[in-house]
C-alpha cells in the first residue's frame, strides 16, 4: 500500500514538472509581429549586443561576445567571437555603433561580456561601468571601467573576484566600488546547469560586493537582470524561469527585503529602467523552446518581445502595475532579444547573439 502511495506520488510530481515545462517553453505561444514605429538593424553589432545601460544624456554601452557555459551555436563561440563594447548616442542614432578601445592592464584576450551596469557618480562627474566578463579560466569577476567621453574609450580601473561570483549574469552598480550581482544557477557544468533547469530548482542567488563579496537573497529561479529604481530605494531583479520581475527593497547595509513579485508572463531576461519615469523596460525571449533552438543554430530565427512596465505608485506593494507589449517580431528583425533600453521615446533592443535593432516610438 505504501509503495503504491509512493509511485503514485512520484508519478504525479514527474507529470505536474513535464507540464509545467512545456507551458514555460512557449509551446502553446504564437508570436504576432508588430513594432511601435520605425525600426531598423543598427550595422555593425550583428554577433550579440545582450545587455544595454544608459547614461542621462543617452549615451548607450552595449556589450557583444557573450561567451556561453551551455550548448551554443559554434560560430559565436571562442574563438569565432571577439568581446567588444559598443556606443550608441541616442541623440545622434544615424551614426550607429562605434566600438570602444580597452585601455590598461587586463587580459583583453579573453574579454567575454555579459551583464553590464553603469554608476554616474555625482560628485566626480565620472562615468563608471562594470561589466560581467566569463574569462576562459571558467572564474567570472566584475571587470570596472572609466569611461572616457571625449575619446571615446574605456580605462580598466579593476578586475574584482570573490567566492560568491561563480554564475555572473548581470551586476547593478550602487557605487564607485559598490555592486549587486546575480548568479543565475548554483552549478558551474553544462550538466548541473542543465539539470537544474529542468528540475525547476529555485537555486538562485542575488550576491553584493562592498569591498567583501556576500550572497543577499537566495532562493530565485534564474535570476537575470538586475536593476535600481532612479531614487534608489528599489531593486528588480528578473527571475527568468519564473517569468516575474522580483521587487525588493534595499536597506543600508545593502541587504535586499522582498516586497512583491510581478508576473510578466514571458522569458524576461534583462531589466532596463526609465531614469525619469521609472518604468521597467524588459527583453524576453517570448517562446522559449525557439529561442532554444535558436542558440544551436542562429541562422535559426527566434521570437524576439519588449514589455513596459508601469508602476501605478510609488508606494510598494504597488498597487496597480500596467504592463504592455511594445514590441513582438518572428526574428525577421532581431532574434532572441535580450534586454530593451529606453531613452527619449527611441528604443535600443539587443540579443543574446543575433543584430541589434532601433526603433522610433510612435505608439505604444
Amino acid at each position: 500500500m505504501f509503495l503504491r502511495v509512493a509511485v503514485s506520488l512520484i508519478l504525479t510530481l514527474v507529470v505536474s514538472r513535464i507540464g509545467l515545462l512545456v507551458y514555460n517553453l512557449g509551446y502553446h505561444k504564437t508570436i504576432h509581429k508588430h513594432y511601435p514605429g520605425p525600426c531598423r538593424v543598427v550595422p555593425g553589432a550583428d554577433t550579440g549586443s545582450e545587455d544595454i545601460t544608459v547614461t542621462s544624456r543617452g549615451l548607450a554601452f552595449i556589450s557583444s561576445g557573450f561567451r556561453a557555459k551551455m550548448a551554443i551555436d559554434p560560430s559565436r563561440a571562442p574563438p569565432n567571437i571577439k568581446g567588444r563594447i559598443f556606443l550608441f548616442d541616442f541623440n545622434q542614432p544615424e551614426k550607429n555603433v562605434i566600438e570602444m578601445p580597452l585601455q590598461g592592464s587586463f587580459d583583453r584576450g579573453n574579454f567575454y561580456p555579459h551583464g553590464l551596469s553603469l554608476y554616474e557618480d555625482q560628485k566626480t562627474g565620472e562615468n563608471i561601468l562594470f561589466v560581467v566578463n566569463h574569462h576562459t579560466s571558467d572564474q567570472d569577476r566584475i571587470e570596472i571601467f572609466r569611461f572616457d567621453e571625449k575619446s571615446k574609450s574605456l580605462h580598466h580601473l579593476k578586475t574584482v573576484t570573490g567566492e560568491h561570483m561563480y554564475s555572473l549574469n548581470d551586476v547593478l552598480a550602487v557605487g564607485p566600488e559598490k555592486f549587486y550581482f546575480t548568479n543565475d544557477l548554483y552549478g558551474t557544468m553544462m550538466l548541473t546547469k542543465y539539470g537544474e533547469l529542468l528540475a525547476g530548482v529555485a537555486w538562485g542567488t542575488v550576491g553584493y560586493y562592498d569591498g567583501q563579496d556576500r550572497i543577499v537573497v537566495k532562493g530565485l529561479m534564474m535570476p537575470n537582470g538586475i536593476n535600481i529604481s532612479p531614487d534608489g530605494r528599489y531593486v528588480y531583479v528578473a527571475a527568468s524561469s519564473a517569468a516575474n520581475v522580483v521587487v525588493f527593497e534595499r536597506k543600508r547595509d545593502g541587504s535586499l527585503e522582498e516586497i512583491q513579485r510581478i508576473d510578466v508572463c514571458s522569458g524576461l531576461d534583462n531589466v532596463e529602467i526609465d531614469k525619469k519615469s521609472g518604468d521597467l523596460w524588459l527583453g524576453c525571449n517570448p517562446v522559449m523552446h525557439i529561442f532554444m533552438e535558436h542558440t544551436l543554430n542562429v541562422t535559426k530565427p527566434a521570437g524576439s518581445q519588449v514589455l513596459r512596465v508601469q508602476l501605478g505608485s510609488k508606494i510598494t506593494p504597488y498597487a496597480i502595475v500596467d504592463i504592455r507589449e511594445v514590441l513582438m517580431d518572428d526574428g525577421s528583425l532581431v532574434s532572441g532579444s535580450s534586454v530593451a533600453s529606453y531613452y527619449d521615446n527611441k528604443l535600443l533592443v539587443g540579443s543574446v547573439l543575433d543584430k541589434l535593432a532601433y526603433c522610433e516610438i510612435k505608439t505604444i
